[in-house]
Formats: C-alpha cells, structure tokens, sequence
C-alpha cells in the first residue's frame, strides 16, 4: 500500500514567485496567497505535530511544545508564515497533523522532548557532553534548567571534554610545527641529517632506531648500577690510601669513562643534527641530559689538578659532583612512555595537589605554633632540672628542654605526617596539643587523597590513551606509505608493460636539444 506524498516546503522555497509566466500572474498570485493560507491554517489546526528528527518520528502535542515559546519548537508552533516556519526546521509538511523536519542526531531529543512534556530536564545515558550542549544551542535550551542530578554529570563532562577537545587541538598543533621544523629537505645531507634525528630522537621509526634507543637505556642502567657499586665501604680507599680491590674499582673506572663519552657523543650528534639549537638545549630533558655528562668532566679536571692544597679544598666539590652522576636516571623517561603521561599528569593535576599542600602546610604552622608557646618556657614546678645541671643530655630526654621554633616546625611536619620525632612534648598543653596535631593529621592527609588520587588516575588514563592512539597512529601512517609505494611502483611496471611501448628502446631516446 504506498501512502500518497505531502506537497512539501523546504528550506528556501518563494512563494508566489514565478517570473517566467506572464500571463497568468495575477491568477498564480490568488493561487499560491489561498496556498499559502490553507498552508499556515493546517500548521495551527489539530492537537497534535509530528516532529521528524533526522529520521526518527516523533509524535508531540501542540500544547505541551507550547510551554517554552524561548524555544526553536515554541517559536516554530507560533510561526504565521511559511517562511518564518521553513526559519526553524529544514521542511515542512502541511497537512493532518503538520510535519516539520530536523536535520539533527535524534539521540538527544528524547530527553529534551521529556522536558516539554514533564517540565523538567532531565539527560540521557551515554553519548558525548559536547554534543549535547550543541543540540541544546540548536534547540534554543538552556542548559540551566537541567535538573540537580544530572548537572553534577553534565558539566564535569563538559570541563573533561572541553580539555581533552583544546589537548587535542594542541597537539595537532603541534605535530604540524614539528613537521614543519624538521623538513631538512630533500638534498643528500638533508636526508641523512633527517635518518640521524630520527634515529636519536623517535624510536619507533625503524629497527636501528629501537636498536639504538635500547642500548642507551642499557647504558643509563649500566651506569646507575657502577655507581651504587662504586659508593660500596670496601671499593673506598683506606687511612693509608690502600684500596681493597683494585680491579673491580679499575673496571668500574673504565665502564664509567666508557657511559660518559656514549652520553656525550649521543648529546653532542642529537644537538649536531637538531633543527633548532636553542629550542634543543631549552628543552627539560636535554638539559637532564646536560647536566648528566657536566659532573664527569668537571671531576676531571679537579682531579687532573696537581697543587695538594687545591685538591685537599676540592675533595668535598668532587663527592658532590659524582653523586650528581645519578641525574643520568631521568633519561629513562625519554624512553619509558608511562614515566613521560606521569610528569605530564602532575602538570595537570597541579590543582589537586596544591589543595593538599596548603591543607599540610596550614596544619603545620598552626601546631608549630602552638607547641612552640607551650614547650618554650615549660612550666619547671615539679619537674627536676637540677639533677642534670652540668651533664649531657640529649634533649629528648631534657625534661626542661626549651624548644625553638624550627625544631617545633620539625615536630608538626613528623606528627601530622604520622612519621614520629624524638623530641616529645613534655608539657600537659604541648601533649594535647600533639594529640589533636597526630588526630588531625590522619584526617587531613586521608580526606583529600580520594580527590587527589581520583584526578591523578583520569588524567593518567587519558594520557596513555592518548599515547596509544598516536602510536597507532603513527603505524597507520608507516602502512599507507608502504602501501602507496607499492601502487606506484605496481602502476609503473603496468604503464611500462602496456601494448605499444619499447621499454629497450625508452634507454635510447635522445633529447632533440642535445646534438652531438
């Protein structure tokens, strides 16, 4: 059974215009203002309208659309004309009941047709936030009437969309500028310089480069594990300058000069073969790489110095400069994907954190305070002082022991920490005052964390998504090329394999502008 078609109005349409017919064109103008009449009378008769939105129909009644007159269903109900209806939807239907279409997604429009039918607003399970709030600004909805239980949902989606949206965006942005960066061309030192950055600087763009990404993370292990050998009471020299076991520390001398020309050479070509040399030695990391290969050679040369008395004032400088040898530890974050979304995600949830230290230090300096007054001038009735007069005491056990204010800082820090201190409060207020100070501690370290923790893993989370899909990304690129390199290489072997074409012959065609 096929249903008879509804004349229709789209988006457009002129009434009552039709130059090309001159001679009837009062008769047309009768015809199409009686049109135009019977039009506008069928869109305010009946009770009831059928909204079809993106292909799914939905009956509604004339009243209820009604309620809110600020809205595109209001205004559309209270449309006079044909071109004030076809304003608010893309066609209309004239007939019993009128038809209005809606080039929209459908899934949202149940619950806004809810609202007009209940009063109230209330959101759908599922589908994006930012969609959502798009439909709501085609609708004409404010997203202030929606009611108390889902606006907790809403707009916390809509701050976690927004910024995933505008991180997105940057890092788009981004990649285009790196693209645009590292363009060395196409000459022969442009592509080598070009192989040699990707093989530094992106792992994942061949074999050598994982190859080589490996091995420099072998090097940082190697020698982070030297250095916590070589820090071992029996490889140290003795009063008398003897030395245990020379080989070991011998061989661990040598894989320590060995990490640090690898580093230093690894430094030196990434920064050689960089696009940008300022924007190369600004970065975080390279400097970590820096500051990383500095100790050893600035060890070096104090050691190389042969005045004794120079040495004997450097020693303390050369202890220090080694242990700064363990900042080749952070080059493992170059290589470990999950280290680089946990900095990123401390950047990001600087928020949360903060919240808690300012809740610790407040804690802390309202207790330091407090313990301070009562433990500086202990009340000494019934307390023995003068059995210690002119003995050595720790102050843990000075029962007259006066405080200072750093040490009374000391103390909240290691209370409310529920970490502990040796100094106690001897004092009945300094005691109560600990009390409250190690209670309060469990409570402020312990309520924020849900907070803490909660944001930290949402971040983290779509960190390493993020990172997983730009790697798949990353191999869907590889893919394409391969896959375009062989089209072209296969429709080269066709149009030179095609009837009609000399291939023998194409290697001795001469130029005509070339006479010999």
């Amino acid at each position: 059974m096929s249903v008879p078609r509804r004349t229709s109005f789209a988006a457009g349409t002129k009434l009552g215009d039709d130059s090309n017919t001159n001679a009837s064109n009062g008769n047309m103008k009768e015809f199409y203002k009686d049109r135009k009449r019977s039009v506008v009378e069928s869109n305010h008769a009946g009770k009831c309208v059928i909204l079809d939105v993106g292909g799914d129909r939905f009956v509604a009644s004339r009243k209820n659309l009604e309620r809110y007159p600020a809205t595109r269903l209001g205004k559309l109900m209270r449309a006079s004309t044909v071109g004030d209806i076809l304003r608010y939807c893309e066609e209309f239907f004239p007939g019993e009941p009128p038809e209005f279409f809606f080039d929209r997604n459908p899934d949202n429009f149940p619950a806004i047709l809810d609202m007009y039918r209940s009063g109230m607003f209330h959101m759908s399970e599922g589908g994006c936030a930012l969609v959502l709030q798009k439909d709501l600004e085609y609708w004409c909805i404010d997203e202030l009437t929606m009611e108390p239980c889902c606006a907790l949902k809403y707009y916390p989606q809509i701050d976690v969309c927004q910024s995933e949206k505008d991180g997105d965006i940057a890092a788009k942005k981004m990649e285009m500028e790196l693209a645009n960066e590292e363009d060395f061309g196409n000459s022969c030192v442009g592509q080598w310089r070009s192989w040699l950055w990707n093989t530094l600087e992106y792992p994942w763009t061949s074999k050598f480069a994982q190859f080589v990404a490996f091995f420099s993370l072998s090097m940082v292990l190697v020698s982070t594990i030297t250095f916590v050998l070589s820090t071992i009471e029996e490889l140290q020299a003795n009063e008398d300058g003897v030395i245990e076991f020379p080989i070991i520390v011998t061989v661990i001398e040598v894989i320590d000069y060995i990490v640090s020309v690898f580093f230093t050479i690894e430094y030196f070509l990434r920064l050689l073969v960089s696009p940008r040399k300022m924007k190369f030695m600004k970065n975080a990391m390279n400097m970590v790489d820096l500051l990383a290969i500095i100790p050893f050679y600035v060890s070096l040369v104090l050691e190389g110095l042969e005045d004794y008395e120079i040495i004997g004032k450097a020693g303390k400088i050369i202890r220090l400069i080694r242990v700064m040898r363990i900042l080749r530890i952070f080059k493992l974050v170059r290589h470990f994907a999950g280290l680089q979304s946990l900095f990123h995600t401390l950047q990001q949830a600087y928020q949360e954190l903060g919240l808690l230290l300012v809740l610790v230090a407040v804690a802390i300096l309202t207790y330091s305070s407090l313990v301070y007054f009562a433990e500086k001038d202990p009340d000494r009735s019934g307390l023995n002082c003068t059995d210690i007069v002119g003995k050595v005491v720790p102050m843990e056990r000075d029962p007259c022991y006066s405080w200072t204010f750093i040490e009374s800082f000391w103390w909240g820090l290691m209370t409310l920490t529920t970490v502990g201190y040796d100094l106690n409060p001897k004092t009945l207020l300094g005691k109560l005052v600990g009390g409250f100070c190690a209670l309060s501690g469990v409570f402020i370290l312990t309520l924020p964390i849900p907070i803490v923790v909660n944001s930290f893993a949402m971040y983290y989370k779509n960190r390493l998504w993020r990172t997983e899909v730009n790697a798949k990304k990353r191999e869907r690129t590889r893919q394409q090329a391969a896959e375009l390199k062989e089209m072209q290489k296969f429709l080269l072997i066709k149009a030179m394999a095609a009837p009609g074409i000399n291939i023998a012959a194409m290697g001795q065609v001469r130029p005509k502008n070339k006479e010999t």
